[in-house]
């Protein structure tokens, strides 16, 4: 029997056929893909399970292999790598952009502040992920946050938000992730800028959609671009504490490196600049990003405060680059009287302008 697209359940079929369970198996989708073979797509559609490193079927023992057919569906094995946590813009800014360092005051880390949220009450949110603010889950409310993050210099000095609250990550063998996300209270909004380095602000959201250009922007890589491969796929992510299970998550991929270790957190968005969601993994080649979707960013946040949370849309030129601060720097007593007397001079030569128009003004008339 050969399917449609439409009448397959990927999920029930591949948890009934265990072809999650196979040696370096990361993940597979959720949705029936076309095969790929030698980089290009051949419409079959097929069931696509993401491996680590693909394997010869002669170095694998033969309960190894994945079934070429599963119900009468061909299977399609795809390599990615293996997939982890995610420590260009390192330094100190003021006012601070999303898209650079932030960590906990109190963690030797490095991640990315990824975007706002609002609530219905009109309080804004910064949001990253529950690994880079939260602590894997540790987290209490009120715990400081800073930029940039401890790893890049910050210090008690660079406070500029309190971690509000997280969604948890389930870390069972049978739990269940959508998010991995974690929103910070601001202190003070003029130390803050709701733009994203590079891209500049927010011009509306939706989900991605599959083969379209994704762009983000890091701490680590700056901004960079990729391929949505996949728009709903489950993948297991390794952290400190363990293993998660990720559903209806979508992958970005490129032949480049786009991601290494410190852009967790970074905003990912469509080419004409539509919030897609967060980036909270990639593999350890650094060409694949995995990110969860705007809608559950949104759908977890309002269950879980109980109340109705948006992701903020605010269109906004992009931060000037020259904003950066790499070190606190006052001027000296010497330095503040030049600056005095370069003032006095130059308004005097305002006024001697001023004066010198106003008279040929009078004899004009």
């Amino acid at each position: 029997m050969r399917w449609s697209k439409v009448d397959v359940d990927v999920r029930e079929i591949v948890k009934k056929h265990g072809l999650n369970k196979y040696p370096n198996v990361v993940g597979y989708s959720n949705k029936l893909r076309n095969k790929i073979k030698d980089g290009r797509e051949i419409p079959i559609p097929s069931i696509r399970i993401y491996v680590t490193r693909k394997l010869p079927e002669s170095m694998l023992r033969k309960d190894e292999v994945i079934p070429k057919e599963v119900e009468g569906i061909a299977t399609d094995v795809v390599e990615i790598g293996k997939l982890k946590k995610v420590a260009a813009y390192a330094e100190r800014y003021r006012p601070a952009p999303c898209g650079v360092s932030t960590s906990r005051l109190d963690e030797n880390a490095a991640g990315t502040i990824g975007w706002w949220v609002i609530d219905e009450d009109g309080n804004l949110y910064l949001i990253s992920n529950n690994h880079v603010w939260a602590k894997e889950n540790q987290g209490q409310q009120g715990d400081e946050i800073v930029q940039p993050g401890v790893l890049d210099g910050g210090t008690e000095d660079d406070v500029v938000a309190e971690l509000y609250d997280f969604i948890p990550l389930d870390f069972s063998e049978t739990g269940v992730n959508h998010v991995d996300v974690a929103i910070a209270t601001p202190l003070d909004m003029g130390n803050l800028y709701t733009s994203i380095m590079e891209l500049g602000g927010v011009t509306g959201k939706r989900d991605p959609q599959l083969n379209e250009v994704a762009v983000k922007v890091g701490r680590s890589t700056g901004r960079t671009q990729g391929e949505v491969i996949d728009d709903s796929a489950t993948v297991s992510v390794d952290y400190d504490t363990g293993a998660a299970n990720f559903e209806d998550v979508f992958l970005v991929k490129s032949s480049e490196v786009i991601v290494k270790d410190g852009d967790s957190g970074s905003p990912v968005l469509s080419s004409d600049g539509k919030f897609l969601g967060l980036l909270f993994a990639g593999n350890e080649e650094g060409t694949l990003i995995v990110a969860c979707k705007q809608s559950y960013i949104e759908s977890e946040l309002q269950s879980k405060l109980g109340k109705k949370v948006w992701v903020l849309i605010a269109n906004a030129y992009p931060p000037y680059q020259k904003e950066v601060i790499v070190e606190k720097v006052y001027p000296t007593t010497i330095e503040l009287q030049a600056i005095s007397l370069y003032m006095s001079i130059a308004m005097m030569f305002m006024y001697s302008v001023y004066m010198s128009l106003i008279n040929i003004s009078r004899k004009m008339d």
